[in-house]
């Protein structure tokens, strides 16, 4: 959990994208905040349950925030989408994905950034954003499993 909460940053940044500041909206952002990776709509859903919000609500709200490029989708296990907080509300960082348990973890790697980089400028590419998705099988499963392919 981040130690100062950036809900005064996102309602200004909703102010000031002419955008209303709504209950909903900042119970949902700080559900996003307080998590520890990303979360389905179903998981957000059952944590604010007691608040009155609604899956249908909850993939309304969502859709705006990634329209105001405030949250985007990761893949979890080629049948779940999470969503997490982007820059400027979380410090960016692409994923390591289990495709056995579906656990998520979060790579903070500035060599992989200079070689986007690098590979961009060949190209004469600007890079906007990316993300970027790695799945395979964690160390957990595969010291469960025998004949698990090893790291590469």
């Amino acid at each position: 959990m981040n130690q100062k909460s950036l809900v005064p940053e996102f309602t200004r940044f909703l102010q000031e994208h002419n955008m209303r500041v709504t209950p909903n909206r900042l119970t949902v952002f700080r559900e996003l905040e307080n998590a520890p990776g990303p979360m389905t709509v179903p998981e957000l859903a059952s944590r604010v349950a007691e608040q009155g919000l609604n899956v249908a609500t909850i993939y309304r709200i969502i859709e705006t925030l990634m329209s105001l490029n405030v949250v985007h989708p990761v893949l979890i296990d080629h049948q779940s989408v999470g969503y997490e907080l982007i820059e400027p509300f979380r410090q960016h960082h692409d994923h390591l994905v289990c495709r056995n348990c579906g656990k998520i973890v979060a790579i903070f790697d500035e060599r992989l950034e200079s070689v986007l980089k690098t590979i961009s400028d060949d190209q004469s590419f600007a890079i906007d954003f990316h993300q970027l998705e790695v799945h395979g099988i964690c160390p957990d499963c595969r010291s469960k499993t025998p004949n698990s392919p090893k790291p590469a």
